[in-house]
């Protein structure tokens, strides 16, 4: 009886042996890919005229064991896989395509990283440069990994590539809900039911600027461009709008903004700022020229912003999302 328990002893041993020599070698292939691979969004808080918004962009290293070496990254940009995207993504709506974000707006530091020795990430940083972008279209980055010095780029689909959507922010820009109403000027409102949207989309145009499409123009409309509304805020709660196009035939008749803040009851670490604009305008649509429709717009809009006010401001400039 006291051999089998010694068999047994020592079958357990060589059991316990063999399961710790296993994690001792490596249970994967060790790839090369980006941290955030496929279409990322990021937000970026816009700056005015100058201020570099620093990016960075995590390289990552995949496996069960230990990097045991320095391993260097090349990365380039990969404009077939932007026509690809578009083209899946779009098809014929070339008005919708992303376009390459132009150079003038960012700059590399490097195009190389390395992954340090007992590490498993490294960065590459970008200097975004956004003053004087254009919003009305989007625009994307495309990165690929196209060599490193030790092990492979990852051989599954997208690991290998990051198509980084920028989209800058500031106080003022972000989706808000709206209360206001859009009226054919040329009948009374007793004659007609008004038209509305739940929401509007607002983007930088600068610091204290934003713009949109005017009235309930589609915002994925061919000729949205046509209806693109400037809104600045004023220090002293008033909102100045313009419109690019003098064809609309746009006025302005009141614009006022009010913020206020609170902290969110459940948790009490967020802090939440409410943006309310009220305001009134006409227009013209002009989708037949021959024919234009005459409308008038009034009411108000609310953004909502929440911020972590335990995370540094620093720390919440850049948000990436998949």
């Amino acid at each position: 009886m006291k051999h089998i328990y010694y068999l047994i002893g020592l079958c357990l041993l060589a059991a316990i042996g063999a399961c710790n020599k296993e994690w001792e070698e490596e249970l994967f292939t060790k790839y090369v890919a980006f941290g955030k691979n496929g279409v990322v969004q990021v937000y970026v808080k816009y700056k005015e005229e100058g201020g570099n918004i620093p990016l960075k962009i995590p390289v990552v290293l995949s496996g069960s064991t230990a990097n045991n070496t320095d391993v260097d990254v090349t990365v380039a940009l990969d404009r077939d896989t932007l026509t690809n995207l578009n083209f899946d993504r779009f098809r014929l709506r070339e008005d919708l395509y992303f376009k390459e974000l132009p150079g003038e707006f960012y700059s590399f530091k490097s195009l190389k990283t390395t992954i340090p020795k007992g590490e498993n990430t490294g960065y590459l940083t970008i200097d975004l440069k956004l003053d004087g972008i254009d919003l009305v279209n989007k625009y994307i980055l495309p990165l690929q990994i196209v060599s490193t010095s030790v092990y492979a780029p990852s051989a599954l689909k997208h690991y290998k590539k990051s198509l980084i959507s920028i989209v800058p922010f500031n106080d003022f820009s972000g989706k808000y809900s709206v209360a206001g109403a859009v009226w054919d000027r040329t009948r009374s409102e007793n004659s007609q039911t008004a038209l509305t949207v739940p929401s509007r989309n607002t983007w930088v145009v600068n610091e204290n600027s934003v713009f949109f499409y005017a009235g309930v123009t589609e915002e994925e409309a061919v000729d949205r461009a046509v209806y693109k509304i400037s809104a600045t805020f004023n220090q002293d709660s008033t909102v100045t709008l313009s419109a690019a196009n003098p064809l609309i035939n746009f006025t302005q008749q009141k614009g006022t903004y009010t913020i206020s803040k609170r902290m969110d009851e459940v948790q009490p670490y967020l802090e939440k700022t409410y943006t309310t604009v009220y305001l009134e305008y006409q227009y013209d649509d002009i989708t037949n020229p021959a024919f234009p429709l005459k409308y008038r717009f009034a009411g108000s809009m609310v953004l909502e912003r929440v911020k972590n006010i335990q995370i540094p401001e620093e720390d919440q400039q850049v948000r990436i999302e998949e």
